[in-house]
């Protein structure tokens, strides 16, 4: 209403009356004055709003000024440059070639806006390796996952080296050391399942309803492990191990999942803890420790890896 030309200088009773019209409910006279001095202050928009006294209502006293093109503060630019840094060398082709394409044209714009910008100079590696498999489906499956639409894939089985045609509900994409997996309900397999997009083949959209899955159980099979990949017949449960004085620092610094807590002995060795549906990458995990991790509960993980103690 500010910057309209051809009915300007709108009163507080203007402003009040097209809330009215446009939201659910009315706010105060006191509120919108509160507003529009929160509007003023330099930390929130620092609008140049004035009140005219000669036509009686509010006004920008700089015509250009528009809320929709707040200035960047030298805080904010340098903030920005670290995040772009960040992108361009994370890259894009990790995920595919449509989100390579757009992180492309945003460095190109950086380095206009900023050509003083150091891009010689890296200083982020990260251990993505060119070549991956997979990633050619993904802006497929993540369409997939965003419009809830049913896809059929061959999926090729590392174990018994042969292919199979699945048919799955999906539901989000995630990414795990590096490697990227879709979870969806497969209706091979009457259940939600993992797959990974280095075995996947040959998607195709089907025009089929969708079969939704439970929030909660998705949200347990998602969020309630360490890796991709729980154990069959394993329910959620408490996990207890110890770890030697040469690895407690690293588990300390990096929790391998959000329920980790941890009871520090007088050694310097600790006790932890984690509750989580076990998985294969755990079990994993674990293992690649050796006599410096022991599992002391439950009994049956505590077999699995206890021929390396």
């Amino acid at each position: 209403m500010l910057r309209n030309k051809f009915k300007p200088y709108p009163t507080i009773d203007d402003i009040l009356e097209a809330c009215e019209d446009s939201l659910e409910y009315a706010p105060s006279l006191d509120t919108l004055e509160k507003d529009i001095r929160n509007m003023k202050q330099a930390d929130v928009l620092d609008a140049p709003i004035e009140y005219c006294r000669k036509n009686k209502g509010y006004w920008y006293t700089n015509p250009n000024y528009s809320i929709n093109s707040i200035p960047l503060t030298e805080e904010d630019i340098t903030t920005i440059k670290e995040a772009l840094d960040l992108i361009k060398n994370i890259g894009g082709k990790r995920v595919n070639e449509r989100f390579s394409e757009a992180i492309q044209k945003i460095l190109a714009t950086y380095s206009e806006e900023f050509p003083d910008g150091n891009s010689q100079r890296k200083i982020i590696q990260t251990d993505y390796v060119e070549g991956a498999k997979g990633y050619e489906n993904f802006n497929k499956l993540y369409e997939a996952c965003k419009n809830q639409n049913p896809i059929s894939f061959a999926h090729y089985s590392y174990n018994s080296r042969e292919f199979k045609a699945i048919i799955v509900h999906p539901i989000l994409l995630k990414e795990f050391e590096n490697r990227w997996y879709l979870i969806g309900y497969s209706e091979t397999h009457n259940s939600i399942r993992t797959f990974g997009l280095d075995r996947i083949y040959e998607p195709v959209l089907l025009k089929r309803k969708y079969i939704e899955s439970n929030s909660n159980e998705v949200e347990s099979y998602c969020n309630d492990i360490y890796g991709v990949y729980p154990l069959e017949n394993q329910p959620k449960q408490t996990i207890r191990f110890l770890t030697s004085i040469k690895i407690t620092n690293y588990f300390e610094a990096y929790p391998i999942h959000a329920t980790q807590k941890g009871e520090k002995n007088e050694s310097g060795s600790s006790f932890f803890t984690i509750e989580v549906v076990p998985s294969i990458e755990l079990i994993r995990l674990f293992r690649s420790y050796g006599r410096n991790l022991e599992v002391i509960h439950p009994n049956w993980l505590r077999e699995q890896t206890k021929t390396l103690l």
